[in-house]
């Protein structure tokens, strides 16, 4: 049988599974199975082992689980009421405000927690409730935070950029560096929306009538200071040279336990046991994905498929701009059905020689492909954030949040087309810092 025909039928067999709800894991892991009897025979099995142990024991990997840990230790502190509280007070007198507060305390933390349904469940446990009782319409109070959310996989520690290292070998610090400017600039372009859309359409969003001195401003300031305190701890350990981004990674964790515990006094042991049982299991699955995706992707190694997408790619006659839109637009299509990690984990061993191969840099491609997945996570059907979303706020309608999403869609879209346009807003931070 041919090596293409083989490929086609496990992508079916993918395909399949996972539209009877298979777990992507087992999904992933049998097709690619399956694929490599039919190609390699039991030689190509007997191998896996060793290749899967070599594979689970990179040491960028690591960084996963701590990073779980920090977010997770953060989650149960209180810290999103109070980035919350404190953005609203510096909002308060622009329209909109409670959204463009709700997008400035994600971004914020994102910057410790680099999953994005943990800032969506922790921010819009808060925010949402908080802007319906003040008059907000469902789908722009839902959509601000489920999109702002998806900050946490761009703006560095990132888990999206840790899994891209781990398979490219590009060094997770200058890719942490690369997400920077643009994880902030989409920031920007988000608030910006919300506050144009609600002085356009004062109905979805009323004025807040509050007002707050500049007192209250500076203590609010002061009421999360610890959590700016560990974003620098966590980066500037980093790009100081003082800690590798997984040992970084390690000492943020354990600060975030202390603070929790210590500050906060938010964690003791029940909330500790729940702290470490939610980090193992979020682990546990992000590992069997990596491990699953593994094998599918050997799959494809055997049958030579990067290699023939890179010949096909290097040999269009058409602008190299013009390839990279079509890839944009492959894997937007894709997001809309196989979770971000999975499909990072899948394409990127496919796409990176053909890029590479092009002439553009991996590391751009990186914060190009984490923009793309972004957009995956709010994103139906299998968008995690919007169901995430629906879950801590369970009176939310979720073709409101579908709804609000839409718009932000189109703002993630244009921040590809600035990139595209405008490669040294990746690459520039890297090649200053690195």
């Amino acid at each position: 049988m041919a090596d293409g025909l083989v490929v086609g039928l496990a992508v079916a067999l993918l395909v399949v599974l996972i539209g009877l709800r298979t777990p992507i894991f087992v999904a992933l892991g049998l097709s690619g199975v399956l694929g490599l009897l039919v190609l390699d025979g039991w030689r190509g099995v007997e191998l896996l082992p060793l290749a899967l142990n070599a594979q689970l024991q990179e040491y960028a990997l690591v960084a996963a689980p701590l990073y779980i840990l920090l977010g997770e230790a953060l989650a149960v502190s209180g810290l999103g009421r109070d980035l919350f509280a404190a953005a609203h007070r510096w909002f308060t007198r622009v329209p909109g405000g409670l959204g463009a507060s709700a997008v400035a305390s994600s971004t914020v933390f994102g910057a410790m927690s680099g999953v994005s349904i943990s800032s969506v469940a922790v921010i819009g446990r808060m925010a949402v409730p908080e802007m319906l009782s003040r008059g907000y319409r469902p789908a722009f109070a839902s959509g601000s935070v489920a999109a702002s959310g998806a900050l946490a996989m761009l703006i560095p520690p990132s888990l999206m950029f840790i899994l891209y290292s781990s398979i490219t070998g590009e060094s997770t610090a200058a890719l942490f560096a690369g997400g920077i400017v643009p994880g902030l600039l989409l920031s920007a372009m988000m608030i910006a929306y919300v506050v144009g859309r609600a002085s356009l359409r004062p109905a979805e969003a009323p004025r807040d009538t509050e007002t707050f001195s500049w007192g209250q401003r500076l203590r609010a300031l002061g009421s999360v200071a610890p959590a700016l305190g560990l974003v620098v701890l966590v980066l500037g350990s980093i790009y100081t040279g003082f800690a590798t981004p997984t040992e970084a990674a390690a000492v943020g964790a354990l600060a975030a336990l202390v603070m929790t515990a210590v500050l906060y006094r938010a964690l003791g042991w029940t909330e500790l046991r729940a702290v470490l049982a939610s980090t193992a299991a979020v682990g546990a699955s992000i590992l069997a994905i990596v491990a699953a995706a593994y094998v599918f992707t050997q799959m494809l190694v055997v049958a030579r498929i990067p290699d023939t997408v890179s010949d096909f790619v290097v040999g269009l006659d058409v602008p190299p701009w013009v390839v990279m839109v079509a890839i944009m637009l492959v894997l937007l299509v894709l997001g809309c059905l196989v979770d971000a990690a999975s499909l990072l984990l899948v394409v990127t061993p496919i796409l990176e020689p053909a890029v590479s191969d092009l002439g553009y840099d991996p590391l751009w491609f990186g914060v190009l492909l984490v923009v793309n997945l972004e957009m995956a996570v709010i994103t139906p059907p299998v968008g995690l954030n919007l169901y995430t979303m629906k879950s801590v706020v369970p009176e939310l309608d979720m073709a409101e949040i579908f709804r609000g999403v839409a718009p932000y869609l189109l703002i993630e879209a244009a921040l590809l087309g600035l990139l595209i346009a405008v490669p040294e807003l990746a690459t520039f931070l890297p090649g200053l810092l690195i």
